[in-house]
């Protein structure tokens, strides 16, 4: 049996073996990239009208954190509803979701061969196998048959993932003891592979289909919300109401009645019964966002209503029994605002009966890479390009910032990021570079140069010393660039790699500094 041979025996043997999923994943992958020689493949996963990537091989790391929506992405499309597999014909006008999303070769992605394969299990599409090369005749010499038993041992790879996850999450147990706890189907888009993500999955895990309260816990911006979400979505009551009610906003005149309702002529305005969001969310889920704003005569009555479990409508002397389970958030350290009067420790410690608390993003290390893929695809259809990608430039800058403002923080950068991109370029496909963000924190503070001349720097600096700065920048642009298209026999794609700038960019560039 020669070596590849061997590989695909040992990825059929890794389907029921006792590796991590992502180390099964990357395996076949390799594989993948081995036997059919090509630049970038990925396994994804369908869920939601979406492709989710959960291995990569060639591809940016970016990609990981990107959702690929099928009615944005027609190549995908027509993999999920094919049934068999798909070869696209290297001149097809269709956009490919990965064009500029292979490192250092977003120009040749433009025309290339592609095959994609439905992972199909029990007629049920699981997910998919992308593989892509620059050779638009790389894969004309593999059967169909060939590729179809390629996407059957990956159909059932995924289809044992799931099965493992699915036991877990009925049986509260870690069924494969070698994988470290945490998803790897990333639950309302939670996203983040870190060490400080993989403990926060898990706790979600344990507590979510339970009835115990939980306060989340963290900073502004870094996502407590997306926990509340995923609390409600992994718990027996999922099928019934999330209430949302965000306590900063309750001004103190109507917030006992945001919260259990009132009766008809229980205070001026009050024309009808209305029901408050303990009602609401009766069965469901009461999130209370920005719990740490209440007032003290407010927390008293919501205590009463955890106590007892039942609540009195405003201007009613009646008792109403619910059923709620209660989420609560904040971005106070509560047990300081306990010391200090500000709220009730009694309450504090029934809200708290599960404490979690969502690491800042500063904390959690290339988090940052997958969460700027997931906020670039959501602009490119928001703003309706084919593809937004980030240089590799700008993840370093993105990644030795401290985001002060967290994810939110993140998520807006990027959007003012791409609506500049587009503004400067006429491609569909927008590259991000360091200069379209505006970040007021170290990472883009100049650092102070000791500066001592020497005799080779010196006589290169001759030809400017007359200049402006701004008319030495431009000669140099123009000897630079001219310098790089010389080099490259004038081809504009070879000079644009080189430089490490977007053809089109490029283009203008040179039309600016009146090269062509």
């Amino acid at each position: 049996m020669d070596q590849v041979g061997k590989e695909w025996v040992q990825v059929a043997l890794d389907i029921t073996s006792g590796i991590s999923h992502q180390d099964r994943f990357d395996r076949l992958l390799s594989t993948i990239r081995n036997t059919l020689r090509c630049d970038a493949s990925a396994l994804l996963l369908f869920r939601d009208q979406q492709f989710v990537p959960l291995a990569i091989n060639g591809l940016s790391v970016d990609v990981l954190g990107r959702r690929f929506n099928i009615e944005q992405h027609p190549r995908l499309e027509a993999i999920a509803r094919a049934g068999d597999i798909v070869r696209f014909p290297s001149d097809s006008d269709l956009p490919d979701p990965y064009d500029g999303l292979i490192p250092n070769h977003a120009e040749e992605l433009k025309v290339h061969s592609c095959i994609g394969l439905p992972l199909l299990f029990d007629d049920r599409l699981l997910g998919a196998v992308t593989i892509d090369a620059f050779d638009s005749t790389q894969f004309d010499n593999f059967e169909d048959n060939d590729l179809r038993i390629i996407s059957a041992l990956a159909a059932s790879s995924l289809n044992t993932a799931l099965l493992m996850e699915q036991l877990e999450r009925t049986s509260g147990v870690n069924v494969n003891q070698t994988r470290p706890s945490g998803k790897f189907i990333q639950l309302g888009e939670i996203i983040g592979q870190s060490p400080a993500m993989l403990d926060l999955k898990s706790q979600i895990d344990a507590v979510a289909d339970t009835d115990l309260s939980v306060l989340i816990m963290g900073e502004t911006g870094v996502g407590k919300e997306l926990v509340a979400n995923a609390l409600h979505a992994q718990s027996k009551r999922s099928e019934n109401t999330l209430v949302y009610l965000n306590c900063a906003a309750l001004p103190e005149s109507v917030a006992e009645s945001e919260l259990f309702g009132h009766v008809k002529g229980a205070f001026t305005g009050a024309i009808s019964h209305r029901k408050g969001k303990f009602e609401l969310a009766d069965k469901g889920t009461l999130f209370l966002d920005e719990i740490g704003e209440l007032s003290l005569p407010l927390q008293a009555k919501l205590l009463r209503a955890l106590q007892y479990g039942d609540i009195q409508r405003v201007g009613d002397d009646k008792n109403i029994k619910v059923n709620v389970r209660i989420i609560a958030a904040t971005n106070r350290v509560m047990h300081e605002e306990v010391k200090k009067g500000n709220f009730r420790a009694d309450l504090y410690h029934r809200l708290s009966v599960f404490p979690i608390f969502v690491p800042p993003l500063r904390e959690r290390d290339k988090d940052i890479t997958l969460l700027a893929g997931f906020f670039a695809e959501r602009c490119a259809h928001k703003f309706g390009v084919t593809n937004v990608s980030l240089s590799g430039a700008t993840l370093s800058l993105l990644q030795t910032y401290t985001w002060p403002g967290n994810v939110r923080e993140l998520e807006h950068a990027i959007n003012r990021a791409s609506v500049i991109a587009k503004s400067d370029s006429q491609s569909e496909q927008i590259l991000l570079l360091p200069q379209y963000f505006y970040l007021s924190g170290e990472a883009t503070s100049p650092q102070p140069i000791d500066y001592e001349p020497d005799t080779q720097t010196e006589s290169g600096m001759t030809e400017y010393r007359e200049l402006g700065l701004k008319e030495a920048v431009e000669r140099f642009q123009t000897q630079f660039v001219q310098r790089a298209y010389l080099e490259n026999d004038k081809n504009l794609s070879a000079a644009a790699k080189q430089l490490k700038v977007n053809s089109p960019n490029l283009h203008r560039l040179m039309k600016r500094l009146n090269l062509k």
